[in-house]
C-alpha cells in the first residue's frame, strides 16, 4: 500500500494536473502524468519510511529471522529473557507462524513448527503466548520447546503495521500530500525558470537529491514526522 494516490495528488493545495508540467519540451500527455505520479509517490513513501525507519506504517507481512539464546541461568536455565522474542515490527496484527530450525548448522535447514497457546489448543500441547505490553508493543513468550542457542535459528512469520483509515495512516497521508505540493511546486518553477531552453523538468527522485536547502522536505514535514520516528532498539530481545 502507499501513503497517496494520483487523485491525492492532484488535490495539493496547488490542485496541480498533466498540462501544468512538461516532458522534453512538451505538455506532459496523461499517461505521463500517470507515470510521473507513480514515480513521485514511490519517492515519497520512501524518504517517509527511511526518515521514520520503518519499512512501512501499512499493513504488512514480515519473515524475520531470530537467534536461540538458549539456557543463560548460572545453573544452566532457561531465565524469562531466553524465552522472550521482541517482534521487530509493531503494532502486530496477526501471527502466521512461528518455528525452529532443529538440524545442526552444518546440515539442511529444517523448520519445526511451534504451537501458539490459544483457547483451543490442546492441554499441554502449546509451546508459546503473544503477548502485548501496554496498547502496542506484542512478543512471544515461549513455555516449551524453548529454542536452542544458534544463529537465525527462530523464524517468525506476522503481519503488523497500521488499517486503512486509522488515525495514524491519515495523518501519514496528510504529511505525504504537503511533501508532493513542495515537490510540485518545486518542479514547476524549476520548469519555467529553464522554459527557454525548453528542457525536461526533474523526476521525483531528482528533486529529492536536489533538496539540499529542505525546500521539499521541510523543518515542519520533519517535526510532523518525528512523533512516528521508530527509535533504533538492539539488545537480546530482537536477537
Amino acid at each position: 500500500m502507499t501513503y497517496l494516490t494520483q487523485s491525492d495528488v492532484e488535490s495539493t493545495g496547488g490542485g496541480y494536473c498533466y498540462s501544468d508540467f512538461r516532458q522534453s519540451g512538451s505538455v506532459m500527455t496523461a499517461a505521463q502524468w500517470q507515470l510521473y505520479c507513480g514515480e513521485l509517490i514511490a519517492a515519497i513513501d520512501a524518504a517517509i519510511n527511511h526518515y521514520c525507519r520503518v519499512p512501512s506504517f501499512a499493513i504488512n507481512t514480515y519473515t524475520e529471522l531470530y537467534d536461540g539464546r538458549g539456557p543463560t541461568g548460572d545453573r544452566g536455565e532457561y531465565l524469562p529473557r531466553d524465552r522472550l522474542f521482541l517482534l521487530r515490527q509493531q503494532p502486530v496484527v496477526s501471527l502466521v507462524s512461528v518455528s525452529e530450525n532443529i538440524n545442526d548448522p552444518s546440515d539442511p535447514i529444517a523448520w519445526t513448527p511451534r504451537v501458539l497457546r490459544t483457547t483451543t489448543s490442546p492441554t499441554g500441547g502449546a509451546d508459546f503466548e503473544l503477548l502485548v505490553r501496554g496498547t502496542s508493543l506484542s512478543y512471544i513468550f515461549f513455555w516449551n520447546n524453548i529454542p536452542a542457542k544458534g544463529r537465525n535459528n527462530v523464524q517468525i512469520v506476522y503481519t503488523a503495521g497500521y488499517a486503512v483509515g486509522s488515525e495514524l495512516l491519515n495523518d501519514i497521508q496528510f504529511i505525504a500530500m504537503q511533501i508532493a505540493d513542495n515537490l510540485l511546486g518545486r518542479k514547476k518553477r524549476y520548469q519555467e525558470a529553464n522554459a527557454a531552453r525548453q528542457s525536461s523538468t526533474k523526476d521525483s527522485t531528482d528533486m529529492f537529491r536536489m533538496d539540499a536547502n529542505g525546500a521539499i522536505f521541510t523543518e515542519d514535514i520533519r517535526l510532523q514526522l518525528d512523533k512516528y520516528r521508530r527509535q533504533r532498539s538492539g539488545g537480546s530481545a530482537w536477537r
